[in-house]
């Protein structure tokens, strides 16, 4: 899938480019860049999917990723129909194959009430703890890993709502290679 999407996204560029016609300065989707020369050349922006695909096979119980907890494997959906991008999330048994695994639920310890940190905050707090649980679950340090890091983090709405108040951060693995991973990561030396 990722070949298939670097395949699209380099002839997409390359069309751009040998094109004569410019898209209008500052349109939706446009990239200005400037060439050697110093002259201005704004190209559309390539999408990372091919516009109409049909829905995937997927399996699983649709979910909302916020609600799940530690050691729970899912899978993420996405592609563009009718120029509509749609995303879901299923969640699976891990001894079935999966795209990830969460190893992590941690909450940020901002006060009650408190405002957003902001993006950079949140991102920060989140690589620093999913870094330092990961050798313990996984049992190998990071840097010798086939797995990668990743995590999930509320967003500005969900952070200050007053009732819900979303401060959970949610720290998973995946493979490096985007492929599908099969039973736990726990322990695994992966």
């Amino acid at each position: 899938m990722r070949l298939l999407l670097l395949l699209v996204s380099v002839s997409l560029m390359a069309s751009a480019c040998a094109s004569d016609s410019a898209a209008p300065e500052g349109g939706d989707g446009a990239v200005t860049t400037t060439t050697a020369a110093g002259t201005a050349t704004t190209l559309p922006q390539a999408r990372p999917t091919v516009a109409e695909e049909e829905p995937p096979t997927w399996y699983g119980e649709m979910v909302n990723l916020h609600d799940l907890t530690t050691s729970q494997c899912f899978n993420r959906y996405s592609w563009f129909q009718a120029e509509r991008h749609i995303e879901f999330d299923t969640v699976v048994p891990c001894e079935l194959p999966h795209q990830s695994e969460i190893y992590l639920h941690v909450q940020h310890p901002a006060r009650q009430g408190a405002p957003w940190p902001g993006d950079s905050e949140m991102e920060s707090f989140a690589r620093s703890q999913c870094y330092e649980a990961f050798d313990e679950f996984v049992g190998v340090i990071y840097e010798l890993s086939e797995l990668e890091i990743a995590w999930l983090v509320p967003n500005r709405t969900d952070f200050e709502h007053d009732v819900a108040q979303f401060r959970g951060v949610h720290c998973y693995v995946v493979h490096v290679e985007g492929d599908d991973l099969i039973n736990t990561a726990r322990g695994s030396l992966r």
